[in-house]
């Protein structure tokens, strides 16, 4: 009898049996819930010994471990066996017991398919691939590494990983990339480990062979990542439990695993760079480098070269050899561009350029440099207004907006600024309790600076080296706020006389210039506000190019600064 869990299964374990050369014996079958069988002395399983009980009989159990497709491929792989001329009398066997054997039939086929996949990957990639096993010997490789080190691939196989290639034991279970020589090629060694491949654990070295340029791009990419231009914060770094900051939380996760460009949207100071750290760090990018800039801070002249990298000779005062810009520094990584509106129009262009055809040409220079960058921007001004008055390219916009994630203000996030500020208090190890009172003003507080203003209030509040903080605690700025409400209201009246905005501009400027100080957006927007008068630096540089129209200043390029014009000083006479 041979016994089985069914009636199939029973007689595909005859078949399997007679196939393989056993027809002296007569064979019956046996399974539960069989109602007429052949009763035999000798009981025959493939381990299913327990379907049987009657102990009176001689049970054989063969397991499952009969000469199958899996055990012919792994004869053939063991002796070293043609792949080729063996694999096909395997495909035409299962072909010819298609129909009696349909599980050997459907495992060959992949076997051979699999096998045959595998051999196309390796002998078309340029990339030279090594696959080792859980002891660190090589099990297979391509012809690609076997032209980079100049050994016949039966010198490859069988030999540890480490003896073949000049790096270290410990960095195959690190998963990073080195630098290596190898027969007189520079080479990229990458390392990923625990791949599951059946029921075996192997490993992948991938080889690549850079050009110069590449090898130099490297070299700079690891002293960036060396040096701490890598992600700095976490999910966890982002404090608050509301429901909307749960919910970008979540957002953030979905956005890493994309490689399209995220544009951060939000006022100054509600931790708009964090939320680009968290992206980074949660994305296929996290180990390389995340570089950070301030578009606002590099002086206009400068903008160009800082970006996209300039040539020896380009300009009067250029370095010897040139230098590398931003974007090629931050090859293979992420990108964060703060205050993305404050780039100039003449440059957007080329920003787009690069952007959608992924590549660079320096300044001065006229070779393409490929390059591979994720890029994240964020901005506090409103881009889709700035596209219609002008001030920012459409097709740009467009191109970095692919996947927006706006940033609430501090004022509508509710308790999380309690949160926030016991994570102050954390992280200074100074505990201090909030009065009723202060709860209560901080809950209608406009929060104009957002989290960096709390951070500030906290500063304050901790020197006072109080444990209970009541409201005649807080500083004076903040018990003299002006309801948010108002302070719009105050806005769209301001707008409504734009003459107004204007005469306070040129008096600021005028105020300044009489002292022979020079004064940019920057400190016009902070003068403005302490008039209650708000506008962004970006509205401010808008508003200055209209009274440059007029010929009632005189703005400079770079940090030059503005100037009144005799035009000016008369416009403000009564």
């Amino acid at each position: 009898m041979v016994v089985n869990v069914g009636p199939k299964s029973a007689s595909e374990s005859i078949h399997l049996i007679y196939s393989h050369g056993r027809t002296d014996l007569d064979l019956y079958p046996y399974y539960p819930g069989i109602k007429e069988y052949v009763d035999t002395e000798i009981v025959i399983t493939q381990g299913e010994p327990d379907i049987f009980l009657n102990k009176d009989k001689h049970i054989i159990d063969i397991y499952a471990t009969v000469i199958d497709a899996q055990i012919y491929w792994d004869i053939i792989l063991y002796f070293g066996l043609p792949k080729d001329r063996y694999g096909k009398k395997l495909a035409e066997m299962s072909i010819v017991n298609r129909n009696s054997n349909e599980g050997f039939s459907y495992i060959m086929s992949e076997k051979v398919i699999q096998d045959n996949v595998i051999n196309a990957l390796f002998e078309n990639l340029n990339e030279g691939i090594i696959i080792f096993d859980s002891d660190e010997v090589i099990i297979n490789s391509s012809s690609i590494v076997q032209k980079f080190m100049g050994i016949a691939n039966a010198n490859i196989i069988g030999r540890k990983v480490y003896d073949v290639l000049p790096i270290y034991k410990d960095q195959l279970g690190r998963n990073e990339e080195v630098l290596i020589s190898v027969n007189n090629n520079v080479l990229i060694c990458s390392t990923v480990r625990n791949i599951t491949l059946g029921n075996k654990d192997i490993g992948l070295i991938i080889l690549k062979r850079y050009d110069d340029m590449q090898i130099k791009m490297y070299k700079h990419t690891k002293q960036l990542t060396e040096k701490g231009y890598r992600a700095k914060y976490s999910l966890d770094d982002i404090a608050g439990n509301s429901a909307v900051i749960n919910n970008l939380k979540e957002r953030c996760i979905k956005m890493a695993a994309s490689e399209a460009t995220v544009l951060i949207l939000g006022e100054s100071g509600t931790g708009k760079e964090i939320f680009a750290h968290v992206i980074h760090e949660n994305s296929f990018r996290k180990d390389k480098q995340f570089m950070a800039i301030n578009c606002a801070s590099i002086p206009e002249n400068l903008l160009e070269s800082e970006f996209f990298g300039y040539e020896e000779g380009s300009f009067t005062g250029a370095k010897k050899g040139g230098k590398m810009g931003i974007f090629e520094l931050a090859d293979g990584g992420t990108l964060f561009l703060d205050e993305i509106g404050e780039i100039p129009l003449h440059l957007q262009n080329r920003l787009l350029r690069v952007l959608q055809e992924k590549e660079v040409t320096r300044v001065g220079g006229n070779s393409v440099i490929p390059i591979d960058v994720r890029v994240i921007a964020a901005t506090n001004v409103d881009l889709k207004n700035q596209v219609r008055q002008g001030l920012f390219r459409k097709d740009l916009f467009y191109r970095i907006c692919v996947l927006p994630l706006n940033i609430p203000p501090l004022r509508d996030r509710g308790s999380d600024v309690f949160e926030i500020f016991d994570r102050f208090c954390k992280d200074y190890s100074y505990k201090m309790n909030l009065s009723d009172e202060v709860k209560e003003h901080f809950l209608n507080y406009s929060w104009e600076g957002n989290i960096r203003e709390l951070r500030n209030c906290f500063e304050y509040l901790k020197h006072l080296g109080k444990k209970t903080i009541y409201y005649d605690d807080l500083p004076e700025t903040f018990k003299m706020d002006v309801p948010f409400a108002e302070k719009v209201s105050s806005v769209v009246k301001l707008e409504e006389n734009s003459r107004d905005v204007e005469i306070e501009i040129l008096n600021i400027i005028k105020d300044e210039n009489s002292q022979n100080r020079k004064i940019g957006r920057k400190k016009i927007s902070e003068l403005l506000c302490k008039k209650n008068i708000f506008m962004s630096e970006q509205e401010v540089r808008k508003k200055l190019l209209e009274l440059k129209d007029k010929n009632l200043v005189d703005v400079t390029k770079g940090r030059g600064g503005t100037r009144i014009t005799d035009k000016g000083i008369k416009h403000l006479m009564p």
